[in-house]
C-alpha cells in the first residue's frame, strides 16, 4: 500500500487492464464484473443487469487474468445476492487462490432506493453484503464495502469494517458515461459528513471515494480539499476513458500524419500571401477560389455582392476588395428606415435644395450596404437603374448625376440558401448576377482549422503559452464540428480555453463542454433552470419522490424545495 498521498485503486476487468494499472501506480485492484462488461462495450451498469452470472464472469478472468500478472493486493468482487454466496467458501476461494481480499460487487448502493429495500427484506441487501464482508475481515483478509447511503456507512463502521468506499454512482463523461447528477461540491460535502460519522464510531477506518462526477485529478483534488479521504478508486476513469481517449488521440495522430500539403502553383502562393496580408487564412481549395475570385475583383470600379454566414468577419474580405473597405461608410437596409436608406443613397432633393447622398460623392469610395433585399422595391429598382446606367435621376429636378462610388452589396445567408436573397428585386438581381463572390464558412475549410484558430488568438493577443495543447483526438473533434457560427464561434471558443490552465492538455472529452457552453445572458439562464430542474428531477426519483428526503439529499430546506418546484413547474 502507498506510504504517502492517497490510495489508489482500480476497478478493471482484464489482464491488460490490472498490468497498466500496476504500471501507473495503482495500490490495489478491484477485479469486478463491471470493468468486465467496460472490456466488451458495455456501460458499467449493464453489470446489475440479469443478463450473465456475476460471480461466474468475474471468478473467471479475476484468477486465470488478473492474479498472474501483477503483484499488488488484487480485492475479488463478491455478488452477495447469489443464493450460494455463503461466507465460508468465499473465503477458501480467497484464500486458496490468493486474492487479498473480498469487495462487495455487484452491490445495492448502486441500486435505486426501492430495489434496495426488496434486497433488504430478502435478507440480501447491504446488511448481506457487511456481514460477508465482515467475516472475510476476520479471517485475515482486506475487505472494502461499497457504501452508498448515511445508514450503510454506520452500518459498516458499527461492524468494524476497515474500508468503506463512498460510492456517488456511475461514473459521468466519455461517450457511453451518465449525466453528471450532482456537482464536485456537492460530492465534498456529503463525503465530509459521511467520513465523519464514520471516524466518529470505527476511527481507524480508512474512507476512499468513487463514481459520479469525479472523473479528473482536479475534481478529486476539489473533493479532498473539502472532505478527509485516504483514498480513490476508479473504474470508468481509469479504463474506459482513458482508452478512449488514447485510441481516439491516436488514429487522429495517424490520419493527420496521412495529410499531404496541397501543391500549389506560384501564383496560388502568391495569393495566399496577398490574402494572408488582408487578414484572410487557409491554403485549402475552397479558399484558394475564393482568394482568387476576390483578387480578379479587388480595386475594380464594378458593383459586386458579398455573400457570407454569420459569425463570418467581413473586415478582411473589404479590405481584399478595397484597401480603405474596412472603413468604408456602411449602410444598414435592415436596420434603417426606408427614408433613411434613400437619403443616405441618393440624397436629398425638395424645396429647400439638393443634397448629395453617396451614390454621387466626389472621389468616387466604396460604400457597404447591408440586406438591401430589405428595402421597398421601388428603391431597389431605382438603385439596381442608377447602376446600371452610371447615373441618377434627382427626384424632384430630374438632374441627371454621375454615379462615383462603388457598392459592396453584404447578404448573411445560411447554409444552401442560394447567394442572392429570394425577395431581392429582379432588377438589381440581374445587375449583380455573375458579380457574386461566396466567403466560404468554416466548414468548408476545416483543413485550415489550426491556421485560423492561431491567427484568432493572436488577434487577442494570446500566445501559445496561454492556451492549453489540444490532444490530436480534441483537434479532430473541432475538425467534425459544424461551426454554425464560423470564426465567431471559434473566437468564443478560444476564449474559453484561455480560461482554462494552460498546464494541462483538452482531452476530446472536453471539447464538446468549450463548444456547447453558451453565452450569457437569456440562454445562459434557460441553461442554468434546465439543469435544475433535471438535477431536483433526478433526486425525486433517487428519493422515491420524497420530498423530505429530497431536500436532505439536495441541502436544502424544504421550503426551498416547493419554491424551486414551483417556479421549475414541477407541482402538476
Amino acid at each position: 500500500m502507498s506510504d504517502e498521498g492517497l490510495l489508489i485503486g482500480a476497478a478493471v476487468g482484464s489482464g491488460i487492464a490490472a498490468q497498466t494499472a500496476e504500471i501507473g501506480g495503482a495500490d490495489l485492484l478491484l477485479a469486478v464484473n463491471a470493468g468486465r462488461m467496460r472490456n466488451m462495450g458495455a456501460p458499467s451498469i449493464a453489470s446489475m443487469l440479469p443478463c450473465h452470472s456475476a460471480t461466474a464472469m468475474t471468478d473467471a478472468f479475476a484468477a486465470r487474468e488478473i492474479l498472474p500478472r501483477v503483484s499488488i493486493p488484487v480485492l475479488l468482487g463478491i455478488n452477495c445476492w447469489d443464493v450460494e454466496a455463503d461466507p465460508g467458501p468465499v473465503i477458501e476461494r480467497i484464500s486458496e487462490q490468493g486474492f487479498a481480499g473480498a469487495v462487495n460487487f455487484p452491490n445495492s448502493a448502486l441500486m435505486p432506493r426501492a430495489m434496495r429495500q426488496l434486497l433488504d427484506r430478502a435478507g440480501r441487501g447491504a446488511r448481506c453484503e457487511i456481514d460477508m464482508l465482515a467475516r472475510v475481515q476476520a479471517a485475515g483478509h482486506v475487505a472494502l464495502f461499497y457504501c452508498g447511503t448515511k445508514n450503510h456507512a454506520r452500518a459498516a463502521a458499527e461492524a468494524g469494517i476497515d474500508m468503506i468506499l463512498l460510492n456517488f454512482g456511475w461514473n459521468a463523461g466519455g461517450s457511453i458515461g451518465h449525466a453528471r447528477r450532482a456537482s464536485i461540491e456537492e460530492v465534498g460535502l456529503i463525503a465530509r459528513d459521511y467520513a465523519a460519522l464514520i471516524r466518529r464510531i470505527h476511527p481507524r477506518t480508512r474512507i476512499l471515494l468513487e463514481g459520479g462526477p469525479v472523473v479528473s485529478a482536479e475534481d478529486l483534488g476539489h473533493v479532498a480539499s473539502i472532505a478527509s479521504l485516504d483514498g480513490y478508486v476508479g473504474g470508468s476513469t481509469l479504463d474506459r476513458m482513458p482508452y478512449e481517449e488514447s485510441v481516439t488521440n491516436r488514429i487522429a495522430g495517424y490520419r493527420q500524419a496521412g495529410l499531404r500539403r496541397i501543391s500549389l502553383t506560384r501564383r496560388q502562393e502568391k495569393i495566399l500571401r496577398w490574402g494572408a496580408r488582408t487578414g484572410l487564412i487557409g491554403r485549402s481549395k475552397p479558399m484558394i477560389a475564393c482568394l482568387e475570385h476576390l483578387e480578379a475583383l479587388s480595386g475594380k470600379a464594378r458593383s459586386i455582392a458579398v455573400t457570407v454566414e454569420e459569425g463570418t468577419p467581413l473586415g478582411p474580405v473589404l479590405s481584399a476588395l478595397d484597401p480603405a473597405g474596412r472603413h468604408a461608410p456602411q449602410v444598414d437596409a435592415a436596420g434603417d428606415s426606408g427614408t433613411q436608406v434613400s437619403r443616405r443613397l441618393f440624397g436629398r432633393d425638395d424645396a429647400e435644395g439638393y443634397a448629395g447622398g453617396l451614390l454621387t460623392a466626389p472621389g468616387g469610395e466604396t460604400v457597404v450596404l447591408r440586406d438591401i433585399h430589405r428595402s421597398l422595391p421601388s428603391l431597389q429598382r431605382r438603385l439596381a437603374r442608377s447602376l446600371s446606367n452610371g447615373a441618377l435621376v434627382t427626384s424632384r429636378r430630374r438632374r441627371r448625376m454621375r454615379v462615383t462610388a462603388r457598392i459592396l452589396f453584404v447578404f448573411e445567408r445560411v447554409a444552401d440558401e442560394p447567394a442572392l436573397p429570394s425577395d431581392l428585386h429582379p432588377d438589381l438581381k440581374g445587375y449583380l448576377s455573375g458579380w457574386v463572390v461566396r466567403i466560404p464558412p468554416l466548414r468548408q475549410r476545416i483543413e485550415d482549422l489550426p491556421a485560423v484558430m492561431a491567427a484568432v488568438a493572436a488577434k487577442a493577443g494570446l500566445t501559445d503559452d496561454d492556451l492549453p495543447s489540444l490532444s490530436a483526438g480534441a483537434m479532430q473533434r473541432l475538425r467534425r464540428h459544424a461551426w454554425p457560427g464560423n470564426e465567431a464561434e471559434l473566437e468564443r471558443v478560444i476564449g474559453r480555453l484561455a480560461a482554462r490552465n494552460s498546464e494541462y492538455n483538452v482531452s476530446v472529452t472536453e471539447v464538446d463542454g468549450l463548444l456547447d457552453a453558451e453565452e450569457v445572458g437569456e440562454n445562459n439562464a434557460e441553461r442554468s433552470s434546465e439543469l435544475e430542474r433535471r438535477q431536483i428531477v433526478e433526486a425525486l426519483w433517487r428519493n422515491d419522490f420524497h420530498r423530505g428526503r429530497t431536500a436532505e439529499a439536495l441541502h436544502v430546506s424544504r421550503k426551498t424545495l416547493y419554491n424551486k418546484m414551483a417556479r421549475l413547474g414541477l407541482n402538476d
